[in-house]
């Protein structure tokens, strides 16, 4: 009877040791992904949210030993349901991460109560302030900023393209607006023959395209367009009707040609050059196991939206493998994050030290190949950062 007390004693202690420790072996890893799945952007999204699961599917869901669990959430492509549904995954759900976004303006909702959570999240939204004055330890954004999408290309444009001299035309709003101060800075104001201005989902472009006249014509080599989605359909018909094809080559910033987009574009499309993260024909392994894995599980194609969000998926898994699986300590997990460097479908991709993206670009050129609308890889520039120096 005397020994009772002393093996008591040791039971108590190790069920206490057991219920101390963390449970990081049984407990999953809670993570929010929050796209647009209705409203404009909802095809972006739901490409984008596939393949954040297809990322996860090819680690069996379960990283470092521990199980993973996604929370979706659809922000309807406003900026107050951004938060709302943010809101939500935090509070209901208790995720540990959060990925995704697209949306500009729901990006900058979400930022300050992001930050004040202390949730680590990678987002595929755009905006550059993300990693300028709204920077946040915990915020990665891993799709290009504006000006980070249009000066590289605009300096391949003069320097190896040869292009001296450009008619530029862009929807009018805040994105379009930084991407021409890239072309301001390397073209000046000689270099500018003219600027066109219409609004965002101008139905009609002629009262501008017909502002191009022979001296612009004779003087520009070429056209910079920044329009996308059905304004950028509408645009390339009446750019052809006008007579500027033949006469104006026509390069397009962003994700004007992304796949995704291409099987609903006119014929006119084909012929056409742009610069963005994303070539579906490039040959390479990983591209062909991103591309086979996506069009296996979805009957579809993937572009620049499901790369990026694919692609920040396996810099989170990476960063969760660097740390055993201990995403709680959130120290420890932003510090490997910061530090993940991957060989992905399109190159080397990695984290400045603002957390934003730096992966390579390609220049595209729309050609017609087995009866369908595709991008050729014409040219790689290598490893592209946000030019922060210049654009503060």
């Amino acid at each position: 009877m005397t020994k009772l007390p002393h093996v008591l004693g040791l039971l108590i202690g190790v069920l206490f040791c057991i219920s101390s420790a963390p449970a990081l072996a049984a407990d999953p890893v809670r993570i929010g992904v929050i796209h647009p799945l209705t409203g404009v952007f909802s095809g972006l999204g739901l490409g984008s949210m596939r393949a954040i699961r297809m990322a996860f599917e090819e680690e069996d869901n379960m990283v470092a030993g521990r199980k993973i669990e996604l929370f979706e959430e659809d922000t309807e492509t406003k900026a107050e349901t951004a938060l709302t549904k943010a809101r939500k995954l935090v509070e209901r759900n208790e995720v540990d991460l959060l990925l995704g976004g697209i949306s500009t303006a729901g990006g900058y909702a979400m930022r300050d109560y992001v930050d004040a959570q202390k949730l680590p999240w990678i987002t595929t939204t755009g905006g550059k302030d993300l990693t300028r004055s709204k920077k946040s330890p915990y915020i990665f954004r891993f799709a290009p900023s504006g000006y980070q999408w249009s000066y590289a290309p605009t300096k391949y444009l003069k320097e190896v393209m040869g292009w001296k001299k450009v008619v530029w035309i862009a929807s009018d709003y805040v994105a379009t607006r930084e991407a021409f101060e890239t072309v301001q800075k390397v073209y000046g104001e000689d270099g500018i023959v003219m600027e066109l201005w219409p609004a965002f989902g101008a139905p009609d472009f002629a009262p501008f395209l017909t502002k191009i006249d022979q001296n612009a014509t004779d003087k520009a080599d070429g056209v910079i367009a920044v329009i996308f989605g059905g304004d950028a359909v509408r645009l390339l018909r009446q750019f052809r009707e006008y007579g500027y094809k033949e006469k104006l080559p026509y390069f397009g910033y962003g994700s004007v040609t992304t796949e995704e987009n291409l099987p609903g574009m006119p014929p006119e499309t084909e012929g056409i050059f742009a610069s963005y993260v994303y070539c579906g024909s490039l040959d390479t392994p990983e591209n062909k196991s991103f591309v086979e894995g996506f069009k296996n599980r979805y009957n579809s194609i993937p572009g620049s939206f499901p790369y990026q969000a694919y692609m920040s998926a396996k810099m989170m898994i990476q960063a969760i493998k660097d740390v055993n699986g201990n995403v709680e300590d959130k120290d420890a997990f932003l510090a490997a994050l910061s530090k993940v460097s991957l060989q992905g479908p399109m190159g080397k991709v990695s984290f400045d030290k603002n957390g934003g993206v730096v992966q390579d670009f390609y220049l595209l050129k729309v050609v017609k190949k087995d009866g369908r609308l595709q991008n050729e890889c014409v040219d790689k520039i290598s490893q592209v950062g946000d030019p922060y120096r210049l654009f503060p």
